[in-house]
């Protein structure tokens, strides 16, 4: 025979037992009756009392216990506190006015993401992700300050150069393919060298002059982000034969040097010897020349400079042709100027050299005067290998000059799409001190992968670590480019539960740990974009197409490439 030990009385039981000591209590009438006491009565209030009392502290036990619950299934956040940003942490943020860089919109949301920057941003973007339409054309619609663009089909220029002049504001481009001229007409023309004329017109500049060759023919000639010594020695060299090829170029020509004409003194060995001789002032049997050396101290622009730094100049330029006239004949002279003829020749020929005749324009106008001026560099897809050089050699020039302007308040957008299709000079620098000149880069690439193959790992670190905004658009698939989206997303802290039977019943567990707000896979798969800004938490983001933008969508242009308006529903209209 079995038995079994008493339970406590249940809630509902007591609540049945309080209903009849109720009805109980109004039966046997009021406790009082003028000054005497029903002892019935009164005994029934007490136990009603009672068991309102015992029912009262198993109500306060019930919730402690579910407090208790709650506490012991909610995380400290001991292991990450990472969560997605709500809209009030974003709201600092925000561009109220509507303008400035555009980032889409927050998942759920129809509150549109103008976020500025004032140094650096990076737009990740696999290919088909819709980078063009939802992230380069918002943009040059959305910032009413200068821009500088690389377009690599011509379709960017040819979709928005109307509506960007018909607000206002200035375009310039430079479409040495010529592409769909018969929608934009004939473009502008750069000299690069005009960086170089420019020091030696401009008061102080003479001391500029070697480093500006040194930058010049680095980015000409760059160095490859893994290279061995005995290659760094060779490069340098050749660098060092564009650089005094350059100088004594538009020491002769001034406005009228080019490329083209650097190129062909270094292909001409006897012309490239003969002017090494004018600047040191020797004939063929190292006599004096009967009208002596090249008069550098008494060149027109010699005027603008202190005599002293002249004078200085002028050793400088003769120690090098020195220094180069030695090495004629040698085999390290043939090496050093075969590296600097191939690295010039697609500067100097074919397609590309109308295109950096004398300048139309100014970079300075970036920096100048009261409407904004917006710079397409154009390139020829079909001939990538000789346009990337060309759209780093003018990204440059256009930083430079922008570095040297007086006004350095005024910022410079640099919309550099496929940046890791061409390289620019002292990127890694820039993008630490840039924001200092109105700088303001923004890098869109497919891959992270991608940027450390040109540039380098110290320099994907510095771009991390100097970019205020960080997007990244969903499809993506690189494993190495998820694995570090996931890591920059950060770790929360969730509860962990663990069952066991024990005593005849099934016991929880709980035990708190680390998870990545989002794992590479689940990045992967999701439909949604990524957008880290400053100090804010990471937020879901839904691309928008210029397409769905009302009125971008009927202000711009016609791509080339499809044919016809491209319209979609609007999802986002702008004041």
């Amino acid at each position: 025979m079995s038995t079994e030990k008493n339970k406590p009385m249940g809630i509902m039981e007591r609540a049945v037992i309080i209903f009849l000591l109720y009805l109980a209590l109004d039966w046997s009438g009021p406790i009082k009756i003028g000054e005497e006491i029903q002892p019935l009565s009164a005994v029934l209030m007490g136990i009603l009392l009672l068991a309102m009392g015992s029912i009262l502290a198993d109500c306060f036990r019930l919730l402690a216990g579910i407090l208790e619950w709650f506490g012991t299934h909610r995380p400290t956040g001991k292991d990450g506190t990472a969560h997605w940003a709500k809209a009030r942490e974003l709201k600092p943020e925000l561009n109220r006015k509507q303008n400035g860089p555009f980032w889409g919109l927050p998942g759920g949301s129809k509150k549109p993401l103008f976020i500025d920057y004032v140094s650096n941003a990076v737009t990740v973007a696999p290919a088909g992700s819709g980078k063009g339409i939802c992230t380069v054309i918002p943009n040059l619609f959305s910032i009413k300050e200068s821009k500088v663009m690389g377009d690599f089909k011509g379709e960017l220029l040819c979709c928005m150069k109307e509506p960007l002049e018909a607000r206002g504001e200035v375009v310039r481009y430079l479409n040495p393919g010529g592409l769909w001229q018969e929608i934009v007409g004939v473009g502008d023309s750069y000299n690069p060298l005009d960086i170089i004329v420019e020091d030696l017109d401009r008061p102080g500049g003479l001391r500029d002059v070697s480093d500006d060759l040194r930058e010049f023919s680095a980015q000409i000639y760059p160095e490859q982000a893994e290279s061995g010594s005995n290659d760094r020695y060779f490069n340098e060299g050749s660098r060092r034969a564009i650089g005094v090829s350059t100088v004594i170029e538009i020491m002769v020509e001034k406005n009228d040097a080019t490329l083209a004409s650097v190129a062909l003194l270094l292909e001409d060995r006897e012309a490239f010897e003969n002017n090494l001789r004018w600047v040191l002032g020797i004939d063929l049997e190292g006599n004096p020349l009967p009208k002596g050396a090249m008069p550098i101290e008494q060149a027109p622009w010699a005027k603008y400079h202190d005599p002293e730094d002249v004078v200085e100049f002028a050793k400088l330029i003769r120690s090098w042709a020195a220094n180069w006239f030695a090495l004629i004949g040698s085999k390290t002279f043939d090496s050093f100027i075969s590296g600097a003829q191939q690295a010039i020749a697609p500067f100097a020929f074919g397609r590309l050299a109308p295109a950096m005749r004398r300048s139309t324009f100014s970079m300075n106008d970036l920096k100048e005067g009261e409407k904004p001026v917006n710079l397409f560099i154009v390139a020829d897809a079909s001939r990538m290998e000789v346009y990337k050089p060309y759209i780093g050699l003018i990204q440059w020039c256009a930083m430079t000059a922008i570095k040297r302007h007086p006004h350095k308040s005024r910022p410079v957008y640099f919309i550099m799409d496929e940046a890791t299709n061409y390289k620019i000079h002292g990127l890694e620098s820039l993008l630490t001190w840039g924001r200092s000149y109105g700088l303001r880069l923004h890098l869109i690439f497919q891959d992270l992968s991608a940027f450390e193959r040109v540039y380098g790992k110290t320099a994907l670190e510095t771009l991390l670590s100097e970019t205020e905004i960080k997007q990244f658009l969903p499809g993506q698939r690189s494993p190495k480019t998820l694995e570090m989206i996931s890591k920059m997303l950060g770790d929360q802290s969730v509860m962990a539960a663990s069952l066991s039977q024990r005593d005849g019943g099934v016991h929880e567990q709980m035990s708190e740990t680390a998870r990545p707000l989002m794992t590479p896979d689940e990045i992967r798969r999701s439909p949604n974009g990524l957008l880290l800004v400053r100090r804010a938490p990471p937020a879901l983001i839904d691309p928008v197409s210029y397409a769905e933008i009302h009125p971008w969508r009927k202000q711009a242009g016609i791509n080339p490439f499809h044919g016809k308006p491209f319209l979609r529903k609007v999802r986002l209209n702008l004041r």
